[in-house]
This record gives C-alpha cells, structure tokens and sequence, in this order.
C-alpha cells in the first residue's frame, strides 16, 4: 500500500544543508542504519531518493516564488519612481 505524505518542514539554511547532505547520500545512510540487511538499505535508499525528489521540488518552488517577489517589487519601485 503507498501512503502520500506531505511534510512542513521549518528549516534554517544550516539545517537545510545538512538534511540536503543526508539526502545526497542514501547509500551512506542506508548502510549506517542497516549495515547487515541489503533489503532495507534498498528501502532506505528508495525513500531518501524519493524524498530527495519531493525537496527538489519544494525548493525549485520556493525559489520561483522568491524570483516573482523581486520581480514584482522591482515593477512596483519602477512604477512609482516613473
């Protein structure tokens, strides 16, 4: 059975790059938690990869919003200075 989970995640850019760290490693991480069980550093493996994905995409996301921000901000200022 698949479950869809969706996370909120507060983070300071230390703790971002430490969780991008962990995610850019899933076979590290894997062998340290299961260093004797091949099939659950697969698991391991698959659900850091698919989490890796999902961070990916909610940090593409983060930053189109940070770009239209300054676009924005920036039409306003041009707009109000003309």
């Amino acid at each position: 059975m698949t479950r869809r989970i969706t996370l909120n995640l507060d983070l300071n850019e230390n703790d971002l790059d430490a969780l991008q760290a962990v995610l850019s490693n899933p076979a590290a991480v894997a062998k340290a938690i299961a260093p004797s069980d091949p099939r659950e550093q697969i698991r391991i493996v698959d659900v850091l990869v698919e989490m890796a994905g999902g961070v990916a995409k909610a940090l593409a996301h983060v930053m189109a919003n940070a770009i239209d921000k300054q676009i924005v901000s920036s039409e306003e200022r041009r707009g109000r200075a003309t």
